[in-house]
């Protein structure tokens, strides 16, 4: 190993989560399929060992992601990586809080040679860079579910969107469907949904008391879907689930119902 050429890229400050501006350098845009704006910000979310590997045959490439600031708050059905269509969050950039929002399409391969002479201007903080990790993760193991069930949800889109929306303080939702097949319309699917929560709002006795009533909005909505018996509809503190009772469960990704924006979230045409 050579042992000097790692040491450069550490002391260089390069890590998973780091941050590079002023990206129209031709050092790094020659990979990028996207048109580079100068005050562009980009998250590195290639992991560290792989950053600062010092064999570059083995790892000739790093990845970034553009990230953009957006002038209002974050909202709250793309927060914690909710939706594997786009992602916001807070963050604070030369002590100023910002608002960004990062789109799956918009990263690209960078020759990893560039950073023995560059450095991070910043970096975020931890949480943000495992919930960036984990957002993109989602996207190729969230779940799919049968066309059948989701035309029978679907009657009720726009009433079950705006209580999603609301749920501001829910991390992730789960459901068990029973059969997880497609069905004819004489056949009936057994629900569970579980909404999961942070432990300290599901023990906040306020944050507690109005998500009961966004659950019950929410059963009552799937209660008018015809070919849906809803069995269970429950608010789960992660403190309290197993790894095993989720394995048992699907993740209800939140890019369902963003199915009527795709203008704004098609990945756009390469200019020759």
């Amino acid at each position: 190993m050579n042992t000097e050429v790692r040491r450069k890229l550490i002391d260089n400050g390069w890590r998973q989560g780091a941050l590079i501006c002023n990206l129209k350098d031709d050092d790094f845009n020659t990979y990028a399929h996207f048109e580079l704006e100068e005050n562009d910000i980009y998250v590195v979310i290639s992991q560290t060992c792989d950053l600062i590997n010092p064999d570059f045959d083995a790892e000739p490439f790093f990845e970034v992601l553009r990230i953009t600031k957006i002038n209002s708050l974050p909202k709250n059905e793309y927060m914690g990586g909710k939706n594997s269509r786009e992602i916001h969050f807070q963050t604070v950039l030369g002590g100023e809080t910002s608002t960004f929002r990062g789109l799956p399409y918009e990263r690209f391969f960078i020759d990893r040679q560039v950073l023995n002479s560059h450095s991070p201007v910043d970096y975020l903080t931890d949480a943000t860079r495992e919930m960036i990790s984990a957002w993109l993760i989602k996207r190729f193991s969230r779940a799919a579910f049968p066309d059948s069930y989701d035309q029978r949800w679907k009657s009720r889109l726009k009433q079950i969107e705006r209580t999603i929306k609301r749920l501001k303080f829910i991390e992730d939702i789960y459901i068990k469907i029973t059969p997880f097949e497609e069905v004819s319309d004489e056949i009936e699917y057994q629900v569970e949904i579980y909404l999961l929560m942070d432990a300290d709002d599901y023990d906040n006795p306020t944050i507690y008391e109005e998500y009961c009533t966004h659950k019950q909005s929410l059963e009552d909505q799937f209660n008018q879907c015809d070919g849906i018996d809803i069995q269970t509809i429950d608010l789960v503190s992660n403190a309290d689930i197993t790894l095993r009772e989720i394995q048992e469960l699907k993740r209800w990704d939140y890019s369902y119902l963003s199915y009527r924006e795709p203008d704004e979230h098609v990945k756009p045409a390469i200019e020759n």
